[in-house]
């Protein structure tokens, strides 16, 4: 999958096709946000702690913002061109969001998005790559080869919640 596409131009996912985010598909990245936790993390959260995290689908303004700040951030879409995962990148080798609609979990589009993610980090140089992952996202992400540095505990709305900080060295 590395290297197989230029930057930017859509690679194949399986049934997916992996192109850079635009600030049209924000509404629908948000919607995927939404349907991610409440479907996919939900089987690993409470549903208190479900709507601590996502008490519905976030501002798609707040999304197209976060997205468009400079960090790089690639769309899965689907044969219609329906934006069904995704995951950004921030220049210091942070994966704050990687996020799949229940419709494509497991069929290959969150692994394209990391394969194309990887990639362009390696073509910037980055020797590090760190995400806070949910329980949901932990064995993703072990599977790509990132290892458990802590967990961590915080709380959002009063409720507690946690995450994993996870590291992989690239090279």
């Amino acid at each position: 999958m590395k290297g197989d596409a230029e930057e930017g131009a859509p690679r194949s996912g399986g049934r997916y096709k992996i192109r850079q985010f635009r600030a049209d598909d924000a509404e629908d990245l948000a919607e995927v946000f939404r349907s991610a936790v409440h479907g996919i993390a939900s089987r690993f959260y409470t549903p208190e702690q479900i709507n601590a995290w996502c008490p519905g689908a976030p501002p798609a303004a707040a999304i197209g913002q976060k997205l468009s700040d400079g960090r790089a951030a690639w769309v899965a879409v689907d044969e219609k061109g329906a934006p069904a995962a995704f995951i950004d990148l921030e220049s210091d080798g942070h994966i704050d969001m990687l996020f799949c609609h229940p419709r494509a979990a497991g069929q290959g589009a969150a692994a394209a998005l990391y394969g194309r993610l990887e990639t362009a980090a390696l073509r910037q140089g980055l020797k590090l790559l760190y995400v806070e992952a949910s329980e949901a996202a932990r064995g993703f992400f072990e599977r790509q080869g990132f290892a458990v540095d802590r967990r961590r505990e915080f709380e959002r709305s009063g409720v507690k919640l946690h995450n994993y900080r996870m590291v992989k060295i690239l090279g």
